[in-house]
This record gives C-alpha cells, sequence and structure tokens, in this order.
C-alpha cells in the first residue's frame, strides 16, 4: 500500500507532467501554424494563393483558442497542404503557359 503523502505527489507529478505534456503540444502548434502562414505568404506573394487557405488558418488559431487542438491541427495541416499545392502550381504554371499559346 502506497502512503497518502506518496500518493499525493504521484498526483501532482501526474498533474504537471500532463500541464507540461500540453504545454508541448501548444508550442509545436504554434511552430506549425507559422509554417502554415509562411508557406500561405510565399504562394500570396507568387500570386498563387488559393482561396481557403487563409480561412483555414484563422479557423484553426479559432479552434486553438476554444481547446480542440486536433481540430486546430488538422486545419493548419490541410492549409499547409493547400499552400504547398499552390507553389507547386505556380512553378509549374510558370513554363506551362508558354505550351497553351497558340503559335
Amino acid at each position: 500500500m502506497v502512503p497518502a503523502r506518496a500518493n499525493r505527489f504521484l498526483s501532482a507529478l501526474a498533474i504537471l507532467a500532463a500541464a507540461l505534456a500540453g504545454a508541448g503540444c501548444t508550442t509545436v502548434f504554434e511552430q506549425r501554424l507559422a509554417e502554415a502562414e509562411r508557406l500561405r505568404a510565399e504562394a500570396a506573394s507568387a500570386g498563387a494563393e488559393w482561396l481557403q487557405t487563409g480561412g483555414l488558418l484563422d479557423q484553426a488559431r479559432d479552434e486553438a483558442a476554444r481547446g480542440d487542438t486536433d481540430a486546430a491541427q488538422a486545419l493548419v495541416d490541410e492549409a499547409r497542404f493547400q499552400a504547398e499545392a499552390a507553389l507547386r502550381q505556380a512553378e509549374y504554371e510558370s513554363a506551362a503557359w508558354q505550351e497553351r499559346v497558340i503559335k
């Protein structure tokens, strides 16, 4: 049997570990959000930003503020995918448009 004092210590330790784990998730989320925002801005500067990307990032911030980090992360992942796809599309179109010009 664990003494009551040791039990309280283990409970406090578990609460602290859970709080630190949650703080770590927020930090990772913020890093991924910043990366997705950077990619969105890069796509925008190339004139290729997709219409929904900025809205997805706004929704992700709202979900994070409500505490739903899973939903927020899913939205950030989708926004990142869209920004990367927009950049690939811009790169492709920079040369491909010449193929469509009537000669």
